[in-house]
């Protein structure tokens, strides 16, 4: 009678801290499956981490217009740029691999300029969002491009995915202008002039409506500058998905699970301006 063999692959897979796996599965038959795909786990968290910063940099315009305003052509020209402006021994690996076929050279610069842009077409149709995902060697050249750190990928390095909101985030959006209070000048009386008299006119219904409309219309402009002035400074997470229709307040929210793409922070009133309404899990 054959005995059966054990499938490997039905291992569960718990992701883990790395120094608490090691010591968990360090005499472990399955100890290979269980290396494999903690390392794909974190890999993951790199390529999140990456991407997360990009769009971070572009709301805060700290992108070159070649990133910010990507074709494959100036994405090749951004790599020329970046080679001549902070070359790192570090990052030597990742240009060889993407440009030399792995071959070392002196000169990757002359690599670069032969290169043909169409390759780094795939780049270009993720940071535009017409693809859900992309390439290890795509996402550790836009590593090397934005300066993000620390790069390469690090076996064993925990990614943090967030990142603070800046105070005031510069995007093309006009601000409402100020309305200044006109100051109301009160004649100075003299102490020995005598007192005028005037005649009080009565209001009538229609003169107290009108006072009250006015009170109310004062207060609802005071109220809508408020809420437009808190929601440009509240933080919000937003799913880059092109069928995303929500925004959440609470980037561990559970609507966004279901997010097959990116989600990057901005604001309240970015969001509003894409659409998007408030995660109905959080109203």
């Amino acid at each position: 009678m054959a005995v059966k063999r054990p499938d490997h692959h039905t291992v569960p897979i718990i992701p883990i801290n790395p120094v608490e796996f090691r010591k968990t599965v360090k005499d472990s038959k399955n100890s290979d499956y269980i290396y494999l795909s903690i390392h794909r786990i974190m890999l993951e968290d790199y390529k999140k981490a990456v991407i997360s910063s990009y769009h971070q940099k572009k709301v805060k315009r700290l992108l070159s217009l070649n990133l910010s305003h990507s074709t494959p052509a100036r994405l090749r020209e951004e790599c020329l740029l970046v080679l001549n402006s902070r070359p790192q021994e570090k990052d030597n690996k990742i240009i060889r691999d993407f440009f030399n076929s792995g071959n070392i050279s002196n000169d990757y610069s002359s690599s670069i300029e032969r290169f043909d842009p169409d390759k780094l077409r795939p780049l270009d149709n993720f940071l535009k969002d017409r693809t859900e995902s992309t390439e290890s060697k795509n996402i550790e050249l836009l590593a090397w491009l934005i300066d993000f750190e620390p790069r390469p990928y690090q076996y064993g390095k925990v990614y943090d995915l967030t990142e603070e909101i800046p105070d005031e985030i510069t995007k093309d959006v006009k601000e409402e202008p100020k309305r200044e209070i006109p100051k109301i000048q009160i004649p100075e009386t003299s102490a020995t002039s005598p007192p005028t008299t005037r005649k009080r006119v009565p209001l009538t219904q229609y003169g107290i409506d009108v006072i009250i409309l006015f009170i109310t219309l004062i207060g609802g402009i005071g109220l809508s500058m408020r809420n437009a002035n808190i929601e440009k400074n509240t933080a919000a997470y937003i799913c880059t998905s092109k069928v995303a229709k929500r925004y959440h307040l609470n980037a561990k929210c559970r609507g966004l699970n279901n997010c097959k793409s990116q989600v990057i922070p901005t604001t309240i009133a970015i969001a509003k301006e894409r659409e998007k309404t408030l995660c109905e899990i959080e109203r």
